[in-house]
């Protein structure tokens, strides 16, 4: 089911599909993953995931 989910650019009129080639930035800590994308629009988009337990 999450494999299902995809990240896509949040700017107002885009909606493109991020994919790992767009990420920019991972940053790690003991609170989880963050990651920049940066849309072919220019817009960046950053997620949050909480670590795997």
């Amino acid at each position: 089911m999450l494999s299902e989910i995809v990240c896509r650019c949040e700017a107002a009129n885009c909606s493109r599909k991020l994919t790992d080639g767009s990420c920019m930035l991972v940053f790690r800590t003991e609170a989880g993953e963050r990651r920049a994308y940066e849309c072919d629009c220019g817009h960046v988009t950053v997620t949050v995931a909480a670590p795997d337990e």
